[in-house]
């Protein structure tokens, strides 16, 4: 454990010897004194104020008293809720493992559900967007999550910023999402998307639909009212790349061409 690792955490000089000596296997305020030259007295107040932190904890064994540092999981929890009082980040998010090019953000509840969606499309412009693979139940859950007038908000944020849409979809998707959401929705999502190609309903019988935008993977599961947030170059690649097969081995249609048709329909 370096000393600049520690610094966000506040301590000061004597607090962080007898962190480094816990971490090195020291284990009572006796070998700790020892291993840092810091007073048996010392010891006992900075464990109490490390305990405090959620930084430490202590066990009885055998009448023996010995300190530890917390598990991998409760100090996890103990920096990411720091994290999250500094950074005002809204309940229903979690964060897993956050380290370089790699994040897993686990998003869950309508709340935080509907958050990382708006967010996401007010602040993304002219970028290339692949969505698919949205089961036949995923739509009642997206419906269960967002109205219809969410929805078509959400359409018009992404031809207002210019997002690149493609998208893999089951036969006769958007006759179906006509009939259910209306005329409006239809409107809304005219002109929306840039490519989609279209497959047999049998394989899109599954609560789930994936999102590819920026620089995460998006997995969804709203009937369970959770998405999950994928942060990783080699697992995006590795999706783009399941999208470009299944690109070259379905049927393209305009899908502008068809919505158009069935508002003609309607309004006739």
């Amino acid at each position: 454990m370096e000393k600049d690792d520690l610094r966000l955490l506040g301590l000061s000089r004597k607090e962080e010897k007898v962190l480094v000596a816990l971490q090195d296997g020291e284990d009572t305020p006796l070998t700790l004194a020892r291993a840092t030259r810091v007073s048996r007295t010392a010891v006992y107040a900075i464990l109490q104020q490390l305990k405090k932190r959620g930084l430490v904890r202590s066990h009885i064994t055998d009448g023996r008293k010995s300190w530890h540092l917390t598990t991998e999981r409760d100090l996890e929890e103990v920096l990411y809720a720091t994290k999250r009082a500094l950074l005002k980040i809204p309940e229903g998010r979690e964060e897993i493992r956050g380290v370089s090019d790699s994040m897993v953000v686990v998003h869950r509840g309508v709340g935080a559900i509907k958050k990382v969606m708006f967010d996401l499309f007010s602040s993304t412009s002219h970028e290339r967007f692949f969505w698919g693979f949205q089961g036949d139940t995923s739509t009642i859950g997206w419906n269960k999550v967002f109205t219809v007038a969410e929805t078509n908000r959400i359409n018009r944020e992404i031809k207002k910023n210019g997002i690149i849409t493609q998208a893999i979809l089951p036969k006769g998707w958007f006759e179906n999402q006509t009939k259910l959401l209306g005329v409006e929705w239809a409107k809304d999502f005219e002109g929306r998307t840039a490519r989609v190609n279209v497959l047999d309903p049998k394989y899109f019988k599954h609560g789930g639909q994936v999102f590819i935008i920026k620089n995460s993977v998006y997995l969804f599961a709203l009937n369970e009212e959770i998405v999950i947030e994928v942060r990783n170059s080699e697992i995006q690649r590795m999706m783009k790349s399941i999208f470009e097969f299944i690109q070259e081995n379905s049927d393209v249609i305009d899908a502008n061409a068809v919505l158009r048709g069935l508002l003609g329909k309607r309004e006739n």
